[in-house]
């Protein structure tokens, strides 16, 4: 692997591991995952909206949407 190639996926972890950890402490400041709290984002933007429209939005399958949406219904 050349040198360029070796840079790229270090910079590529770095970028992940720091999106993870951020999203861990957006979890634990407000009990709520990066998924739920992009849902109530796209809702404050846009105000009601179905769940296809959601999912589009966010770039996930409505299968996915769904299933997030639900557990936040289940947490109230």
């Amino acid at each position: 692997m050349d040198d360029r190639a070796r840079q790229s996926l270090v910079a590529l972890r770095r970028i992940m591991r720091a999106t993870d950890l951020n999203a861990r402490n957006l979890a634990r400041d407000t009990g709520l995952t990066l998924a739920q709290l992009l849902v109530l984002q796209a809702l404050a933007d846009a105000g009601s909206l179905a769940v296809k429209d959601i999912s589009i939005r966010l770039g996930v399958s409505q299968a996915t949407m769904t299933s997030v949406i639900d557990r936040m219904v289940t947490k109230g």
